[in-house]
C-alpha cells in the first residue's frame, strides 16, 4: 500500500469515526436512548445506563478523540489540500447512520447531495 493510499484509507476511518461520534452526541443531547428507532433501542435497553444522555456523550467525545488520532495519521501521509476536502465524507456518514440509526429523512435533494461529495472525494483520492 502507498503513503497515498494508506492516507486516504486513513481519512476514511477518520470521517467514520467522526460520524459515529456525532452520532453519539446526537442520541445523548437528545437525552439517551429514547431516540433511537426501536428496532435500535431494544437491544440497546438491555444496559440500564444507556438510557441516560451521559454515557452517549462520553462515548462521542472519546470516538473524537479516536478521529483526530487517525486525521493527524493521515495528515503525516497526504497533503493538506487533498485530506482536508476528504473530511466532507463525515457529511455522508451522518446522513446514512441518522437514517439507519435515527429515522431521520433523506430524500432526493440529500441524496443528491451525498451522491456529489462521494464523486468529488473518488476524484481526490484519485
Amino acid at each position: 500500500m502507498t503513503p497515498q493510499s494508506a492516507g486516504v484509507a486513513l481519512v476514511v476511518a477518520a470521517m467514520a469515526v467522526e460520524s459515529l461520534a456525532q452520532l453519539l452526541l446526537k442520541v445523548g443531547a437528545a437525552g439517551g436512548a429514547a431516540c433511537l428507532l426501536p428496532r435500535v433501542r431494544s437491544p440497546v435497553a438491555r444496559f440500564a445506563a444507556l438510557g441516560r444522555p451521559a454515557p452517549w456523550v462520553a462515548t462521542g467525545v472519546a470516538a473524537y478523540a479516536a478521529e483526530v488520532v487517525l486525521y493527524t495519521l493521515a495528515l503525516g501521509r497526504l497533503d493538506v489540500s487533498v485530506a482536508f476536502p476528504l473530511g466532507s465524507l463525515c457529511f455522508v456518514g451522518v446522513a446514512l447512520l441518522s437514517r439507519v440509526f435515527l429515522g431521520e429523512a433523506v430524500g432526493r435533494i440529500r441524496l443528491a447531495g451525498v451522491a456529489l461529495i462521494i464523486l468529488g472525494s473518488a476524484f481526490l483520492a484519485w
